[in-house]
């Protein structure tokens, strides 16, 4: 039988003292409730970093731009040069239906970005970080993204990914979260709204 973390510490708790009421409970750690504790602790940080990313990523749509390291490079307006110019050369060019794709490194989110025909930004991909995803997209679920961004405007199927767009409406731009079979957003869309 499995125990949830916060039962095994109570039960622990529970016995440490039962023990010291009966004066036996001297020779008990107590390493066990402080490890379930900074357990708990480490997984609510992780939850709050995600909400913290959810709001500035929902925040920065309103201006068509992605914060981090694309804060700065807006739909419609910077071009491939400039994301160029920032990211420097894409590891994975794109061609032309295609993103340019920068992997996450390092802590470092990872991004990719596609052009329309005259070469600018049509659209940013956000993929979170590789390491620590807890602290980022694998936080955040449907029922986070209604707690925190409210309803979505729009919401649909994938049918080739077998995965569920949440669309937000963003001023003159729309956010979408790609969410994946595991309840958790994959990845985050940005584009001009249609």
């Amino acid at each position: 039988m499995m125990l949830s973390k916060k039962t095994a510490a109570r039960m622990v708790s529970s016995i440490i003292l039962t023990g010291s009421l009966l004066g036996a409970g001297a020779s008990f750690s107590t390493e066990s409730v402080e490890a379930a504790s900074t357990m708990d602790s480490a997984s609510d940080i992780a939850k709050e970093h995600a909400l913290t990313t959810l709001h500035e990523i929902y925040n920065k749509a309103f201006s068509g731009e992605m914060p981090y390291t694309a804060m700065g490079l807006k739909i419609n307006e910077n071009t491939q040069k400039d994301v160029y110019d920032t990211f420097g050369s894409p590891p994975e060019p794109g061609n032309t239906e295609t993103f340019d794709y920068y992997h996450a490194e390092m802590g470092h989110p990872g991004f990719a970005f596609a052009y329309n025909d005259d070469k600018t930004i049509s659209q940013i991909r956000y993929f979170g970080t590789n390491v620590e995803r807890d602290h980022n997209l694998r936080s955040i679920t449907p029922k986070v993204l209604g707690k925190q961004l409210g309803s979505a405007d729009e919401i649909r199927h994938i049918s080739s990914t077998n995965e569920i767009n949440y669309i937000y409406k963003t001023g003159n731009y729309e956010l979408q979260f790609i969410v994946g079979e595991d309840q958790t957003v994959d990845h985050i869309n940005l584009l001009q709204a249609k």
